[in-house]
């Protein structure tokens, strides 16, 4: 059993969440044949996979149905994104992911009645701070996933652990339709996160105005249920501030996680 605790996490609104930047990954199709070449988009933007800035990452790797590790096929990075290319040459489900990747420097916070603030960025609230309270360096930490799957889905590809920030599905992510029932947990160096806030959107969110998508929160034991009422491409991320790891860079790091997954039609 996971044992529970809550960390320390900034305070946002939803609106600054949602309209942050977030990575994510989305490949060609879901469901190739064997042995089919398939490309993966990886990028940042505000809106739910539609590409803005590309990632770069030192880490990208493809996780076989066995739960082997190996390079990307090819990797390619343009002005607005980055494309994976990749043969899916193994029955279950193979994992498409960005590994946990060290992005910028430089954004500063301060630790406040035991909530972290930003203090220098767009989305920094006007606070009122103590003279003498430490300024914060801090370090982006980021992981994308998204899944494929030949045949039955597999779990082994899923389970392998990447980063601090970690979103768990509880039903395979391969095998969701309109109306399934999805749940994730939410951990964070193995500990479950309650009251920790969830970032649900979908394909096409920018043709629909004021969509900055649906905000959920996880129960005690990490757990957030997904709604599924809607086919296509989905995108969950979850962040959160924490202190660093001994050796790091900076004095925090803003840890983000994403998956991207798809919805099928329901069966006829």
């Amino acid at each position: 059993m996971l044992r529970k605790l809550l960390f320390i996490a900034v305070t946002a609104s939803l609106a600054s969440a949602a309209n942050a930047d977030t990575a994510y990954i989305e490949p060609s199709t879901f469901t190739p044949r064997l042995d089919q070449t398939i490309t993966a988009e990886t990028a940042f933007n505000d809106y739910c996979c539609q590409p803005k800035y590309p990632v770069r990452s030192d880490a990208f790797a493809i996780i076989e149905p066995d739960g082997t590790w190996r390079e990307p096929d090819r990797i390619e990075y343009f002005a607005n994104g980055t494309m994976l290319e990749q043969k899916i040459g193994s029955i279950g489900t193979t994992r498409l992911t960005t590994g946990e990747r060290l992005g910028r420097k430089g954004g500063e916070y301060v630790l406040l009645d035991g909530t972290y603030h930003m203090i220098n960025g767009d989305d920094a609230d006007p606070i009122e701070i103590p003279n003498g309270t430490p300024v914060l360096t801090s370090q982006t930490a980021t992981v994308s996933d998204t899944y494929v799957t030949i045949g039955a889905a597999t779990w082994d590809s899923v389970r392998v652990p990447f980063g601090r920030l970690q979103i768990l599905p509880q039903q395979h992510p391969s095998s969701l339709r309109v109306g399934d029932a999805f749940s994730v947990q939410l951990t964070f160096d193995g500990a479950s996160l309650s009251e920790q806030t969830l970032i649900v959107t979908r394909a096409g969110q920018k043709d629909r105005a004021g969509d900055e998508g649906l905000a959920l929160k996880s129960d005690s034991e990490g757990l957030v249920a997904i709604p599924t009422d809607a086919p296509g491409t989905h995108l969950i991320m979850t962040r959160m501030q924490a202190e660093a790891p001994q050796g790091a860079e900076t004095d925090i790091r803003s840890y983000t996680t994403s998956l991207t997954f798809n919805v099928s039609p329901p069966a006829p």
